[in-house]
């Protein structure tokens, strides 16, 4: 009986936490802000939020590469905030067009609106995935493109972002010559 429980167990304890949607909340805190109008000279103070969690920047990042394998990390962040909740849905592959020696991968984050109302704490999301990629013999550079996709548009706006997706960062990896090449 407890090889049983062992066995049921087996396969939950090798998934890798690394290779998951990891994602954190980029929270802000309300400061008071005093400016100058330059045009009277009037003082004036108003109310707004400033940051505690800092923003990821959009980046894809090499962690290692081995004769086949190619690991890299996808970061990059969202708005969401007041009345329009944006949750990043997941991150889907798809494998683009291979021209020669060089091909292109495109990774696109899909992010969902949510009815109802952000707490005003919260200013977006920052997410990280880390993938890896098994590249094929023939290939010696790798264009890995990174786009945000709304899920929650209309089927003629849907047909027309996927038409000219909103491309977000790009990353040229030369993996015969190990160069990287950042192309924002």
């Amino acid at each position: 009986m407890k090889l049983l429980y062992i066995l049921m167990i087996l396969p939950f304890l090798s998934c890798s936490a690394q290779k998951k949607l990891q994602i954190e909340t980029i929270l802000t805190q309300p400061a008071r802000v005093t400016s100058q109008d330059p045009e009277t000279g009037r003082v004036i103070n108003r109310s707004t939020n400033i940051p505690k969690t800092k923003r990821t920047e959009p980046a894809i990042i090499m962690q290692m590469q081995y004769e086949d394998k190619l690991t890299f990390l996808i970061q990059g962040n969202i708005s969401s905030g007041g009345h329009t909740i944006n949750k990043v849905k997941k991150i889907r592959f798809e494998k683009g067009k291979q021209n020669g020696n060089t091909i292109t991968l495109k990774y696109f984050v899909e992010i969902k609106r949510i009815p109802g109302k952000e707490s005003a704490n919260v200013g977006g999301y920052n997410y990280t995935k880390e993938e890896t990629y098994i590249i094929p013999e023939d290939v010696k550079v790798i264009h890995v493109e990174l786009y945000h996709e709304r899920l929650d548009r209309s089927y003629d706006q849907y047909l027309k972002d996927k038409e000219n997706p909103k491309l977000v960062v790009q990353q040229t990896f030369d993996i015969k010559n190990t160069i990287v090449k950042n192309e924002n």
